[in-house]
């Protein structure tokens, strides 16, 4: 949960390739440590439907609208700002959230809202990762 230098160190000595934990950015990034470098993919805790059904009280309906506003503001912020920087945004499902049929449902709308939207790339991690490698060098924020 609090990550720093070293962690990151001993993260990618033992072959660890990425991290989802960053939960403070929504620009995919890259950092070079003494092993290698390690792609940190952010992982915004508001985007969890575990903390916001057992915590915040959120039936999956209040979750989707949550997903569908979070992604479509990023997407209006990238198209008035376009920059050589995309956002990502994780979002963690939990079966017993949206594995229930009300939680489906709510994300199947999500997922159908997301490949309506023009600047939306539905995809997964390891796509997220390929892009990454292939893209322009990223910056290199901590060196250890």
């Amino acid at each position: 949960m609090y990550a720093n230098a070293d962690t990151f160190a001993a993260t990618t000595a033992e072959g660890i390739t990425y991290s989802l934990d960053g939960m403070d950015s929504d620009i995919l990034s890259r950092i070079i440590t003494k092993s290698g470098p390690l792609i940190l993919i952010p992982y915004p805790t508001v985007t969890v439907d575990m903390g916001q059904y057992f915590q915040r009280l959120k039936q999956p309906y209040e979750i989707e609208q949550l997903w569908i506003d979070y992604v479509t503001e990023l997407a209006r912020e990238a198209e008035s700002q376009m920059t050589d920087e995309a956002t990502v945004v994780v979002i963690g499902i939990h079966p017993f959230v949206v594995g229930t049929p009300d939680g489906a449902a709510a994300l199947r709308r999500v997922l159908q809202n997301f490949k309506n939207q023009n600047l939306v790339w539905v995809t997964d991690v390891q796509a997220v990762l390929d892009a990454a490698v292939s893209a322009a060098p990223a910056k290199e924020s901590i060196k250890k």
